[in-house]
């Protein structure tokens, strides 16, 4: 908190102190609007504390009251004084210009004005110098009538920047314009005028004399910066007489003449705006083309609306044509839209078209997919079936085949055992029986043979009824399995 006291009391301080560095003159200055009076008692201040001859002489211009006797008017002339004494040459003007014409509570003077003006014309003040050609013009008191001495002191005012001077000189030679002397004189004082005394009607003045006297080839080259400095100053009249002077004596010159119609009449100056019009109609020539058409009647249109009546019938005139052409724009975008819009329909009529095509081939594709799918299934379904049919007729057939091996082996089993069974009724032939049974089988052989087989078996007679035990166990052979009987059977 203290430090914030602290903060806010140098920011007082340094306010104060910004306000003490505003000086009398200035303050002077801030009131002269607003408070003649305190304005005035604020130069006295400054013209006494500070002898600031300027504020002296503003308090005595803001003490003037007529030009009778009066107490305000001694207290001016006194202020006036004291700034002219300090060689403040604006006071010592006005002083020396109440004696000379007897204002401002004095009675005139002639003498004392013309030591005055004369004093201060030699510190280079112009306006005195114009008092000091005054009075040679006209004599007085003292001093004698000179016109040569006052042309002088005239011309040394306007050298010394009095622009009212030179104006009221190059006035007096204009005259004598059209001579080389008098254009000459013209040209010095109006000239300075216009460039170093920004006097645009001076500017233009000269430049008007000097296109209305001049031959044709020298009409713009002369004139030119004076209208250009008019112009580009704000005078639209300028503008305007540069750009005519320019298409009525220079040849070609037309389209540099748009800039300054154009300056002229974005200021709304109506021939300038008319001139434009003209000279794109010359430039579009018969043209229909909407734009231009529209860009020619702006400028004929707003300079007939400015007042310059000579642009009214080509507005109007091409206000027509425009809606013609606007109409028939309008019908060709119409017919155009509804082309597009056909177009439209009919580009949306088949992308539905190639949609439903693709559609339909799709799904035509996917039903010969699915009724591929379906015969490659049922294909493989005959397949598996006629493969399941083949397997089981095979089973079937090995079955049948195996039943008839079973069959035949019960078969040869049974005759097996009936012929083992004859055996045991027989025992002692029987081992003959056998052999006579395979020997019916075979090829006769010589009876050689015959009996020694017969007497072989008859020398085996003992082992006979061991051979019976055998086919006893024969007659129940052991059950084989279907494979090994199938194996069998394609082995006999």
């Amino acid at each position: 908190m203290r430090k914030s006291v602290v903060f806010m009391t140098l920011l007082a301080i340094v306010a104060f102190a910004g306000c003490g560095s505003v000086s009398l003159f200035e303050k002077g200055n801030a009131a002269r609007e607003t408070d003649k009076v305190k304005a005035r008692g604020y130069y006295e201040e400054a013209c006494e504390k500070e002898n600031h001859l300027e504020a002296c002489h503003n308090a005595a211009l803001l003490w003037q009251n007529g030009d009778g006797i009066s107490e305000e008017n001694k207290k001016a002339r006194e202020l006036f004084k004291k700034a002219c004494d300090g060689k403040f040459d604006e006071s010592c003007f006005i002083l020396a210009d109440m004696w000379a014409n007897g204002k401002g509570g004095v009675y005139k003077d002639t003498d004392s004005a013309f030591n005055l003006y004369k004093e201060t014309c030699e510190r280079g003040f112009g306006k005195a110098c114009r008092g000091v050609g005054q009075i040679y013009a006209k004599g007085g008191g003292s001093i004698a009538k000179s016109i040569d001495k006052a042309k002088e002191y005239f011309a040394l005012a306007c050298e010394k920047g009095d622009m009212a001077t030179c104006v009221d000189l190059g006035q007096t030679w204009s005259k004598k314009f059209e001579e080389a002397e008098g254009y000459e004189k013209v040209v010095t004082f109006w000239g300075k005028a216009c460039q170093e005394g920004g006097m645009l009607d001076i500017c233009e003045k000269l430049a008007d004399m000097i296109v209305a006297t001049k031959e044709k080839e020298e009409k713009v080259p002369l004139s030119k910066g004076y209208y250009e400095k008019a112009c580009d100053g704000g005078s639209n009249e300028a503008c305007y007489k540069l750009a005519r002077a320019m298409v009525e004596n220079v040849e070609g010159s037309d389209g540099e003449a748009q800039t300054y119609y154009k300056k002229a009449c974005d200021a709304d100056h109506a021939e300038s705006c008319y001139y434009i019009g003209v000279y794109l109609s010359e430039a579009y020539g018969e043209t229909l083309e909407l734009e231009k058409l529209r860009e020619m009647h702006s400028f004929y249109d707003k300079s007939c609306k400015k007042g310059f009546e000579a642009s009214c019938s080509s507005a109007s005139s091409l206000q027509a044509t425009i809606a013609e052409q606007e109409e028939a724009i309008r019908r060709e975008e119409e017919a155009k839209r509804l082309a597009e819009e056909e177009a439209r329909k009919e580009a949306e009529r088949l992308e539905a078209e190639a949609a439903e095509r693709e559609r339909l081939e799709r799904e035509k594709a996917e039903l010969e997919e699915k009724l591929a799918e379906e015969e490659a299934r049922r294909a493989e379904e005959e397949a598996r079936k006629e493969a399941e049919r083949e397997e089981r007729e095979e089973q079937e057939r090995m079955r049948r085949e195996r039943e008839e091996a079973e069959r035949e082996a019960a078969a040869a089993a049974a005759a097996e055992e009936e012929d083992e069974d004859e055996e045991e009724e027989e025992e002692e032939p029987a081992p003959k029986k056998k052999v006579s049974k395979k020997k019916a089988q075979e090829p006769e052989e010589d009876e050689d043979e015959l009996d020694e087989d017969e007497d072989e078996e008859e020398e085996e007679e003992e082992p006979a009824p061991k051979k019976k035990s055998k086919s006893k166990s024969k007659s129940k052979p052991k059950k084989k399995s279907a494979e090994e009987e199938l194996d069998d059977l394609f082995d006999d």
